[in-house]
């Protein structure tokens, strides 16, 4: 019973720290006050990315334990040394445990801004565990599971509440009214599901919403939302780190729109009339391709068309054009350039921009090794294994 209190109180208070704060954040003469020496951390643990040469050495391994081996000299040693048994999907879970780590000792040091910053980073996890414990809940999967299966960057203090109500008409609307208006995302929910829930039966449409309606969906209008509001925040903040964010969330609200509509073909979201409205709704209000494109992309519905409609847009027609002859996916080209954006944000100093980088290059390093590891594990040919992107 005791242990049961602490665990309360410890929650209440950590659901206590998320607190919203606004810019600006200074620029050389006082950002190190406050900030310098969580910026010297995370430059510190930039050292900790593999190298090109890992990855080659990695490439020439013939089984898992042997690409156990070549990792014993980086900083996963730690981290890989405790499993006896190795698959690609528990390489990639304890690559991205070191991650989380990682980032956990940074937002606990952190204070102001940079706390509410870190935070604004957590929140697409978030959205995706929430969407996934209510998914789980209507449909009565085993509880005792399903928590485990949660991304670790989107922990919140009452997350395990969400599974503690009951599968009724009562019990899932009062987890909208109790447990999720408390969350740092209740907004997005509220904003998506504020018809559904003033309703005459709102379990009815929250029911519906989850069994008829893709999770992919729900979860791409959510993180909409959320990107919205993270560039407003940026924007609050100021100086360098408004204008290397804003660069680096308009080039991650393109990519989410062509991979959306990528996605698209071949569903029903495809169809001409839900391209202009259903399909239409999942893109970003900001971007390079904001607002004519996202227009135009109300007349693709195969590779073809969205060729055509790229071609208009520089960047996106060299990152075609270079996937086309490197024999890559136009995803693998979007991910390159993903990596090229968030490796300049080091290239400065004095901005949160580069927390934001180390998150994505860490997932693209997460990437890489499960597609090396994967690789090997099902014997694949050697030229398969050059598609890792290179971080620094």
């Amino acid at each position: 019973m005791a242990s049961k209190e602490a665990d309360q109180k410890r929650d209440y208070y950590e659901q206590e720290s998320y607190v919203r704060f606004s810019g600006p954040v200074g620029g050389l003469t006082t950002f190190n006050i406050e900030f310098g020496f969580l910026e010297a951390v995370l430059r510190g643990l930039r050292s900790g990315f593999l190298k090109e040469y890992e990855y080659r050495q990695l490439c020439q391994c013939t089984n898992l334990e042997d690409f156990k081996l070549t990792l014993g000299d980086t900083d996963y040693a730690a981290n890989l040394s405790a499993s006896s048994v190795l698959t690609p999907d528990i390489i990639q879970d304890k690559v991205w445990e070191k991650y989380v780590s990682e980032f956990q000792f940074v937002r606990d040091q952190a204070v102001g801004p940079l706390a509410t910053f870190l935070d604004f980073i957590t929140y697409e996890y978030l959205i995706s565990n929430i969407s996934f414990l209510v998914t789980s809940l209507i449909r009565g999967s085993d509880t005792s599971t399903v928590l485990a299966k949660c991304n670790p960057m989107g922990y919140f203090p009452r997350l395990k509440s969400v599974l503690s109500f009951e599968n009724t008409a009562e019990g899932l609307v009062d987890l909208y009214k109790t447990v999720l208006v408390d969350t740092p995302v209740s907004a997005y929910y509220e904003k998506y599901f504020n018809q559904e829930i003033l309703s005459e039966d709102p379990y009815h449409q929250i029911e519906a919403a989850y069994n008829e309606i893709e999770i992919d969906i729900i979860n791409n209008m959510l993180q909409k939302f959320w990107l919205e509001d993270f560039y407003r925040y940026v924007q609050e903040l100021g100086g360098e780190t408004q204008a290397i964010m804003m660069e680096l969330l308009e080039f991650e609200a393109d990519r989410r729109a062509i991979e959306i509509t990528v996605n698209s073909f071949g569903s029903p979201l495809n169809d001409q009339y839900r391209r202009d409205t259903e399909r239409k709704a999942l893109y970003a209000n900001f971007g390079k391709l904001y607002p004519e494109g996202i227009e135009m992309f109300s007349k693709v519905g195969d590779m073809a068309s969205l060729t055509d409609m790229l071609s208009k847009y520089d960047t996106f027609n060299k990152l075609w054009s270079k996937a086309q002859s490197e024999g890559r996916t136009l995803h693998d080209a979007l991910c390159a350039y993903e990596v090229h954006l968030n490796r300049l944000a080091f290239e400065s100093q004095s901005h949160f921009a580069c927390f934001y980088a180390y998150g994505k290059l860490k997932q693209q390093e997460k990437r890489n090794l499960y597609w090396i590891a994967s690789c090997i594990n099902e014997g694949r040919d050697p030229k398969d294994f050059n598609r890792w992107i290179k971080i620094f």
